[in-house]
């Protein structure tokens, strides 16, 4: 590995930077395109990245060479809006699965109920002032959302998908709305989180069971299914479901309490296709989460964060980058239309974080020869790090012989060629590494 050095971008450093951002941006769009994958890259741009800057929840971390050029950049996520289009843990939070996980969690049917109700009070609350916040924007719709909806249903190229300007807006107005009465109440957000999905319908589904609780409950919750608002809003949600394409195998339970606050998202890494090196991407993002990993972990009453990243299924390099920081369960998800995704999650327990910056940052330094902070792996620590990442690479170029000779893969660029290579690398290394290993001493005979 060339001299480089990462650093994040603040306030007070990044009118020094964001422009090399933005060219190194474009310039791996066009390389891509370039190789047959266009589709897999989409530029956030200068104001996006600025954005990303700015803010107190997100990271923009760069490495840089001796020249201060940058060469590779990535942007780590937290605290998105729920529910948005870059949640990306609402995937996991989906399904009858999950409807019956939350309804297990409580102790007594009574009680349920209770929170299907309120919650499902505030949340048609929450539509209203986004709808009215939307319609303000909007008057070419004469204050009728229905009509808004429908247009987009209408547009082949829109479809209400999922980061459709009126779904956007809908579930960002109502996070802030949900945002704003948790600083009261914090456990309204939690019961937005389990009860997002529910409609009218699902409480009628669950009341038409024996009825236990008081008339004036009852009263209230047909009240509440039977009105206009109810009924609108019903059809909103059944217009915009979540579409998983392939269920996985493994069980996601899990992962059920992820959420925006307790999830940071590899959202983008890149690097200079002109300079590249390797474990570029690898480093700059370690750096990133490192920071956000240990900030989560200061907070005492935090116990656990998710990992997640999105991308596109023919993209292997970004599906070795996610697996690489063990982002190995994943679901195959449609985000937008013909732009299907592969999201990737993985979770950290607070007695476990310390170990795992630590366990990555000897991979690190092993494999790619980073290392800022002088760290001495001890060479048998090394040669496990290898025999580990020689076995993935090997299981990985056999896979890329099966999906291509499937057709399954497209590109230009040789992957299995440039896989080949990289398994030959580390069993050099790992040959130098073994002759300095001094052998087991002997038992005396």
């Amino acid at each position: 590995m060339n001299k480089i050095r990462c650093i994040e971008l603040t306030k007070d450093n990044y009118n020094k930077y964001i422009d090399q951002i933005g060219k190194l941006e474009e310039l791996v769009a066009q390389q891509m395109e370039q190789e047959g994958r266009t589709g897999q890259f989409f530029t956030t741009g200068r104001e996006g990245i600025e954005e990303y800057i700015l803010s107190n929840d997100n990271t923009v971390m760069v490495a840089l060479d001796n020249n201060d050029v940058i060469v590779s950049a990535t942007y780590i996520t937290q605290n998105q809006l729920p529910y948005t289009y870059n949640d990306i843990t609402k995937y996991f939070k989906f399904g009858d699965e999950y409807i019956e996980y939350v309804k297990s969690s409580y102790s007594s049917q009574i009680e349920l109920r209770k929170d299907m109700l309120k919650i499902y009070e505030i949340k048609l609350k929450a539509y209203e002032y986004a709808k009215s916040k939307i319609l303000q924007s909007h008057p070419e719709y004469n204050g009728n959302i229905m009509d808004y909806l429908q247009n987009e249903l209408s547009d082949k190229e829109n479809e209400f998908h999922e980061k459709s300007e009126l779904r956007e807006a809908l579930n960002t107005y109502m996070s802030e709305y949900i945002q704003n009465l948790s600083k009261q109440d914090e456990t309204i957000s939690e019961l937005y989180d389990k009860f997002y999905w529910l409609s009218a319908e699902d409480i009628s589904k669950e009341f038409n069971k024996e009825v236990t609780l008081k008339s004036e409950t009852t009263q209230e919750y047909e009240s509440l299914i039977n009105s206009q608002r109810s009924q609108e809003y019903s059809e909103i949600l059944h217009k915009g479901p979540l579409k998983i394409i392939e269920k996985p195998n493994n069980n996601f339970e899990q992962y059920y309490n992820a959420n925006t606050a307790n999830s940071l998202e590899i959202d983008t890494y890149i690097t200079n296709p002109n300079s590249r090196q390797a474990g570029l991407a690898r480093i700059v993002v370690f750096e990133g989460i490192k920071k956000h990993i240990n900030e989560h972990f200061q907070n005492s009453s935090n116990n656990e964060i998710f990992l997640c990243s999105t991308l596109h299924r023919e993209n292997v390099s970004s599906k070795y980058v996610s697996e690489f920081f063990g982002l190995n369960d994943s679901l195959y998800v449609q985000r937008r239309n013909s732009r299907n995704r592969e999201v990737h999650i993985s979770k950290i327990e607070r007695n476990e974080y310390m170990d795992y910056l630590s366990g990555m940052e000897d991979k690190i330094i092993t494999l790619y020869d980073y290392n800022p902070n002088n760290k001495i792996v001890p060479t048998e620590k090394r040669i496990e790090i290898i025999k580990q990442q020689l076995r993935y690479e090997e299981d990985q170029a056999e896979n890329l012989k099966i999906i291509t000779s499937k057709g399954k893969y497209t590109g230009n660029f040789n992957a299995v060629e440039r896989k080949t290579k990289k398994i030959e690398e580390l069993k050099k290394k790992l040959k130098f590494l073994i002759s300095k290993t001094p052998p087991p001493p002997g038992d005396g005979r």
